[in-house]
């Protein structure tokens, strides 16, 4: 039977492989069965999109036909951190043959969409770091990757987050300090000890990491900048962080997160 408008639009939106697979068995089913069909596949946006608002700055649309995941395969012995890199945003490259689109890991390669938002290996299908790369593909990043690693730790929803997220920052960090990108007294060696220990962390350990983060020089130069506090008003905060974390004096209050 063809496709009803309403879903076959909605299919349309998808990955190659799934518009195949969604295509296949909808074609078996009746008009009815569609559209119970597409009310499903819809549900699941909203769900999605649900589960990666609280991490995105107020007014994100977060496009869920824009997500997809990608794994490299079977035989590359991907282990269970997954590869070096955990998502990507394609949302400025238009051209399929981008080289740039292509990410290889040990001999083996897998390619990503243009226009879209991906996570790499099941283990990074998770509103955290889809929540990363959407910031990335709606611009709220300042095309700065330093910005969008202080939205991941303010963002933080749970200890599991902001541990994850301090990593992220310190590993930065430490590559500043390595390459003289920062103070000449800033030690690489302090960041790398944060990235190690981080997750084996109390509590009070991981706020006073998280602390002592946001108060670095390369951090707190463009978070007290008027510039960014106009363009940047709205970054999310989450109830986790705010319970745990104090911020340093200059920082702007962040705004509450809702679709639109």
């Amino acid at each position: 039977m063809a496709l009803i408008p309403e879903l076959k639009e909605h299919i349309s939106k998808g990955s190659p492989e799934s518009k195949g697979v969604l295509t296949k068995a909808a074609n078996k089913m009746s008009e009815a069965q569609q559209r119970e069909f597409l009310a499903s596949l819809q549900l699941g946006d909203a769900e999605f999109q649900l589960a990666v608002a609280p991490y995105m700055p107020k007014g994100s649309t977060i496009d869920p036909s824009r997500a997809r995941l990608k794994a490299f395969p079977k035989e590359a012995g991907v282990g269970p951190e997954g590869a070096g890199i955990k998502g990507m945003s394609t949302g400025n490259i238009k051209d399929p043959e981008n080289p740039n689109l292509r990410q290889r890991y040990k001999g083996y390669e897998l390619e990503v969409e243009p226009n879209t938002v991906t996570a790499l290996e099941a283990v990074n299908a998770n509103p955290r770091v889809f929540a990363h790369e959407y910031r990335h593909f709606e611009d709220t990043d300042a095309n700065m990757e330093r910005l969008n690693r202080v939205q991941d730790i303010m963002a933080s929803q749970n200890r599991d987050d902001l541990a994850e997220n301090v990593r992220l920052l310190a590993d930065l960090l430490h590559t500043e300090a390595a390459f003289g990108l920062s103070s000449e007294n800033d030690d690489p060696a302090r960041y790398a000890a944060m990235y190690n220990a981080a997750r084996d962390a109390t509590d009070e350990e991981l706020a006073g990491y998280t602390e002592e983060l946001l108060q670095h020089p390369n951090v707190l130069r463009f978070m007290k900048h008027g510039n960014f506090k106009r363009r940047y008003p709205n970054m999310a905060r989450g109830n986790y962080f705010d319970r745990t974390v104090e911020m340093p004096e200059g920082y702007r209050e962040g705004g509450r997160t809702r679709l639109i």
